[in-house]
């Protein structure tokens, strides 16, 4: 991701533009190959090395902005090593030492005569000793590895953070998906749960509507969430014809991101769309009954007149098919839970299950009223597969 100070865009009649690159630029597809190139020949070197190296390339360049935000997102995909286990107390160890060696010499001791007798005290060599005492620095943590990129999918990855950056201020997120593929359309909806978000879904013709809350309605977990909503857009572009709005509200001003397919976006996902939560993993690995199936893939459901949500997931009764959605609401997602449980009330449906974060009822009369709720489980991290299994078989 970007931050604030290297985003670029424009702002025209309260429309908010980033100012995408072209991802065919000579000039810039250049510095990327040499950027990657220094990344490449600087595996082993110390972070504080590998950012002052790029960054005095991107200060060299005649668009030094767009130069430092590559050289972000190249950092980003670096992996440095981990301190050793134990470093700081070997460091504390070093100095006392150090210290018993310096008040056993004379006032007059030169500085030559220290090092000797430090030479003397410890095991390893000087040089050594001083580079590895504060080697758990984060400047000093080595490049081990890095993810590797070509230049055309560095801009593309440019290209995409410049859109993502403006959603951690927004207020409210609307996605219009034009007359979609239904494989598309799940694959969408499934990487909307795997960021942990919950949207109104709604069908309008041919098209889909998606409206999810940004980090800007909320009081807490602004920045954690603004970084999901941020991943569910790397997802959009998979859809061919789109159109996204989303109201950015900051101390400074109120604007509206619009973004579309005839941006040059580019989703980065391909394969990985399909991709399970851990956790979901995890309980589809553990939930082994003799009546009941799951569906990690379940397709949305009507909530309302035309509404309709996206479980998490389905269970589906091996002798008689019926089937039973669970959607789960976490820490954030107060809102769309008042919203699902006021539906309920209005349109009854037996077949969904609610899974509540227990953050969510901290207060005493709501969490009683959850708790004697007949299709809600509230749970700590995620619904336990013995809890899920009590709920179906009454």
């Amino acid at each position: 991701m970007l931050t604030r100070e290297l985003l670029l865009f424009r702002v025209r009649d309260g429309k908010l533009r980033p100012s995408f690159v072209k991802r065919e630029d000579a000039g810039l597809l250049a510095l990327a190959g040499e950027l990657i190139a220094e990344v490449e020949a600087r595996r082993g070197h110390t972070r504080d090395e590998v950012e002052e190296t790029l960054g005095l390339r991107a200060g060299a360049h005649a668009r030094p902005k767009v130069a430092r935000g590559l050289v972000k997102l190249l950092v980003d995909r670096m992996l440095f090593d981990e301190p050793s286990e134990g470093i700081s107390e070997a460091r504390t160890a070093a100095f006392r030492e150090a210290a018993r060696v310096l008040r056993s010499l004379p006032g007059d001791a030169t500085v030559e005569a220290y090092e000797s007798r430090l030479a003397e005290a410890f095991p390893r060599p000087l040089p050594e000793l001083r580079e590895a005492l504060y080697a758990d620095l984060p400047g000093n943590r080595r490049l081990r590895d890095w993810e590797a990129v070509g230049p055309a999918d560095l801009l593309d990855r440019y290209n995409l953070a410049l859109a993502q950056g403006p959603l951690f201020d927004a207020r409210r997120l609307t996605l219009r998906a034009r007359a979609p593929e239904l494989l598309r359309v799940r694959k969408v909806l499934r990487w909307l749960k795997f960021c942990r978000l919950v949207a109104e879904v709604r069908r309008d013709g041919d098209d889909w509507v998606l409206e999810v809350e940004g980090p800007g309605a909320m009081l807490s977990l602004q920045k954690k969430y603004g970084l999901q909503l941020a991943s569910f857009l790397s997802v959009v572009p998979v859809l061919e014809r789109w159109h996204l709005t989303a109201a950015i509200e900051s101390p400074r001003r109120r604007v509206t991101l619009v973004l579309s397919h005839e941006d040059p976006l580019v989703s980065p996902h391909g394969p990985a769309l399909g991709h399970i939560p851990p956790e979901v993993a995890t309980l589809a690995q553990g939930f082994d009954d003799a009546d009941w199936e799951l569906d990690l893939l379940p397709l949305p459901r009507n909530t309302g007149a035309t509404g309709l949500c996206v479980p998490d997931l389905t269970f589906r009764h091996k002798e008689t098919r019926r089937e039973v959605a669970l959607e789960l609401f976490h820490a954030w997602h107060a809102g769309p839970l008042a919203r699902r449980l006021e539906e309920l009330r209005s349109r009854p449906d037996a077949g969904l299950l609610l899974g509540v974060d227990r953050a969510l009822a901290k207060d005493t009369q709501e969490r009683a009223a959850l708790e004697a709720h007949p299709q809600v489980v509230l749970f700590h991290g995620f619904p336990s597969a013995k809890r899920l299994r009590a709920r179906l078989s009454p």
